[in-house]
C-alpha cells in the first residue's frame, strides 16, 4: 500500500504555515513512549500468565501488538525528518520505512479480521468448533507471509528519487492506491462488521451464564473498539491520497506525473491552509494509531488488570495494599475512665441502732 512517507515528506518539505517541526515531533515522541510502554505491559500480562498464553485469542492479540510495535519503531524516522524538514537517512531507509509500513498495517488489519472470525466461532460453537492453538499459529504465519508478499512490489516496482518521495505517474499511483484501499481497508472491515453483527445477534438470541455473557460482550467490545480505531485512523489518509491523485491542481503536493512540468528550483511551493490541516490531521492519526489497543484491552479486561497488579514490583504492591488497609482500620478503643471510689458504708453501730429501733416499733 502507499506508505505514509509519501504524504509526510512531501508536506514537510513545502512552505507550511502550521509548524510541522513542533507539532509532529512532539506527537511522534509521545506516541512512541506511550505506545511502547503500553504494549510491553500487554506482553507482560499475556506471556507471564500460562492460562492467557494458551488461548488462541491471546495469540492473535499478541500478533496484533507485535504489528503495532513494528509501526511504532518507524516513528523515530518521522520525528527526525519532521524536525529537519528534510530526508537525511538515505534511500535504503526510505524503502525500508515504506516496506515496514505496508507489512505492519497488513498484519494489523488481517489479525483483526482473523480475531473476528475466531470470536464468532467461540460464541457460536454449534456452527463450527473453535480453532485450536496450532491452527491459530498457522493463521499467524499465513498473515505474515501474505503481508510480506503484498509489500514486495513497493521495493521491486517503485523507484525513489532524491529525498523520500514517490517517482511514479498518476496511472501507476492509482494502480497501487486502489487495490491497497480495497485489500487493506474495505474488505477486512466488511469481514469484521459481518462477524461482529453475527456475534451480537447470537448473544441476544442465546443467553448463557452471566459470567460467560459478560466475557463475550467485553471481548466483542474490544474487537469493535480496535477496529474503529483502525478505521478512523486510516480513513483520512486514504481520503487525502485520493484527493491528491484525482485533483492534482488542488494542492502542490500531488505525486509527479509523466506529463506535468517540473517546478523550478527557485520557485517556492505554496500549500493551502485547508490542505495542510488535512495532511497534518491524517499524519497525526496514523502516528497515534498503534497506541490505542493496550488501553482498550486493560479497560475491558478486569483479570488483566489484576494480573498486572500481581506482576508489579513489591514497592507498588505495598503502596496499593496499604490504602485499603488504612481505610478499613478499626479505631482504637477509648481509654477506660478511672475506677469510682467505693461507696462509704455507715458505721456498724448506726446500722445496729436502726435495726433495733425498727424491731421495737413493730
Amino acid at each position: 500500500m502507499p506508505a505514509i512517507v509519501n504524504l509526510l515528506f512531501n508536506v514537510v518539505s513545502t512552505n507550511t504555515t502550521i509548524s510541522f517541526t513542533v507539532v509532529l515531533p512532539m506527537v511522534s515522541l509521545v506516541s512512541l513512549l506511550v505506545g511502547v510502554g503500553g504494549h510491553l505491559l500487554l506482553w507482560l500480562v499475556l506471556v507471564r500468565n500460562p492460562r492467557s498464553r494458551s488461548k488462541p485469542s491471546s495469540v492473535l492479540l499478541l500478533n496484533l501488538s507485535l504489528a503495532d510495535l513494528g509501526a511504532l519503531l518507524t516513528l523515530p524516522c518521522v520525528l527526525l525528518s519532521a524536525s529537519f524538514q528534510n530526508w537525511q537517512l538515505g534511500g535504503a531507509t526510505c524503502v525500508l520505512l515504506g516496506f515496514m509500513t505496508s507489512v505492519t498495517v497488513g498484519v494489523e488489519i488481517f489479525s483483526l479480521a482473523a480475531l473476528s472470525v475466531l470470536r464468532y466461532r467461540i460464541v457460536a460453537p454449534r456452527t463450527r468448533p473453535p480453532a485450536s492453538l496450532t491452527q491459530v499459529l498457522y493463521i499467524v504465519v499465513a498473515i505474515w507471509l501474505v503481508s510480506l508478499t503484498m509489500a514486495l512490489p513497493k521495493v521491486t516496482y517503485i523507484n525513489f528519487d532524491s529525498g523520500c518521495t514517490w517517482s511514479v505517474g498518476q496511472d501507476e499511483w492509482l494502480f497501487f492506491l486502489v487495490p491497497a484501499f480495497l485489500v487493506y481497508y474495505v474488505v477486512p472491515l466488511l469481514c469484521i462488521a459481518i462477524n461482529c453483527g453475527l456475534i451480537i445477534s447470537h448473544l441476544h438470541s442465546c443467553r448463557g451464564t452471566l459470567a460467560a455473557d459478560r466475557r463475550n460482550k467485553k471481548a466483542t467490545a474490544l474487537l469493535i473498539g480496535s477496529t474503529l480505531v483502525f478505521a478512523v485512523s486510516w480513513l483520512p489518509y486514504y481520503a487525502v491520497e485520493f484527493v491528491n491523485v484525482m485533483s492534482p491542481y488542488l494542492s502542490s503536493i500531488s505525486p509527479p506525473s509523466a506529463t506535468s512540468p517540473e517546478p523550478s528550483e527557485g520557485t517556492p511551493t505554496r500549500v493551502s491552509l485547508l490542505w495542510e490541516v488535512a495532511s497534518l490531521a491524517a499524519i497525526l492519526l496514523v502516528c497515534l494509531a498503534p497506541c490505542w489497543n493496550p488501553p482498550l484491552y486493560f479497560l475491558l479486561s478486569r483479570p488483566a488488570v489484576r494480573q498486572l497488579r500481581a506482576l508489579l514490583p513489591s514497592f507498588f504492591q505495598k503502596h496499593l495494599s496499604e490504602k485499603p488497609a488504612q481505610r478499613w482500620q478499626i479505631a482504637p478503643a477509648p481509654p477506660l475512665p478511672p475506677p469510682h471510689l467505693p461507696i462509704p458504708q455507715p458505721p456498724a453501730e448506726s446500722l445496729t441502732h436502726q435495726t433495733l429501733t425498727h424491731k421495737l416499733t413493730q
